[in-house]
């Protein structure tokens, strides 16, 4: 991977680990890419990524946003989180997103990084250390034994949510940035829960404490590593299908 930049090739090499079963070919398909755009959105980075359109896939049902790698990355307190773009198995490209920290002093292709974590299926960061690797998962170290001083997990719980400012910016540009989209996308989930909450109470007759104990544990699994990684995916499939377009201002 030489045409990766250092932070690319270090998080590819992690993806490459954590998703080597559910896409078998993707070290090649990284390894035969050429380099496309990058970008420095201002909430993380975009990295194209060419691969032969006629190359034949080995997941080609795969499309989205996939993978939960984390690195700490300049001097941001907290990682940017990244994942893979697949198109029908195709490698497209890589996605960052710095969960609202802003990026636009980084000069991704040089910048340094610290380790490399992913998160696994209960939402723990796991230290990515390749030379660990064994065909046994047992043999992978425990997430306990390896906690940073701040975790991955943590880098998106409440103190990272989306800020006034973020959902005012989306809501007078929604195209403006990926932040000010997501923002929009947990701003709806607000406005549904509070729906919940009425239609609860006025048309169902339940208690509003039922109700709102109810819509608070859906809010606090939006801000969870699994529903922060469902949300940012929601804001893309939003993005990809135009529906940030329709409110563009005029």
């Amino acid at each position: 991977m030489s045409h990766l930049t250092p932070l690319e090739s270090a998080v590819m090499d992690a993806m490459v680990w954590q998703m080597g079963d559910s896409v078998p070919d993707l070290a090649a398909q990284a390894a035969s890419s050429s380099p496309g755009v990058r970008r420095n959105t201002g909430a993380g980075l975009y990295s194209r990524m060419i691969v032969d359109a006629n190359r034949a896939t080995r997941n080609p049902d795969a499309t989205g946003l996939f993978g939960t790698v984390h690195v700490m990355v300049g001097d941001l307190p907290d990682p940017i989180g990244f994942q893979i773009e697949l198109r029908h198995g195709r490698l497209m490209a890589l996605h960052g997103q710095s969960y609202g920290q802003d990026t636009r002093a980084i000069d991704f292709s040089s910048t340094s990084f610290g380790e490399v974590f992913t998160v696994d299926a209960r939402g723990q960061s796991v230290l990515y250390r390749p030379a660990w690797r064994a065909p046994d998962p047992v043999a992978r170290p425990a997430p306990q034994d390896h906690t940073p001083p701040k975790p991955p997990v943590s880098a998106a719980t409440p103190d990272a949510t989306p800020g006034i400012s973020e959902i005012l910016a989306g809501a007078s540009n929604p195209t403006a940035s990926r932040a000010g989209k997501l923002a929009l996308v947990y701003l709806g989930a607000y406005a549904l829960a509070v729906l919940f909450v009425l239609f609860a109470q006025f048309v169902l007759h339940l208690g509003w404490i039922f109700a709102a104990v109810a819509a608070g544990w859906a809010l606090r699994y939006i801000h969870s590593a699994k529903g922060r990684v469902m949300m940012s995916d929601l804001a893309d499939r939003l993005d990809r299908n135009g529906a940030f377009e329709a409110l563009k201002p005029n």
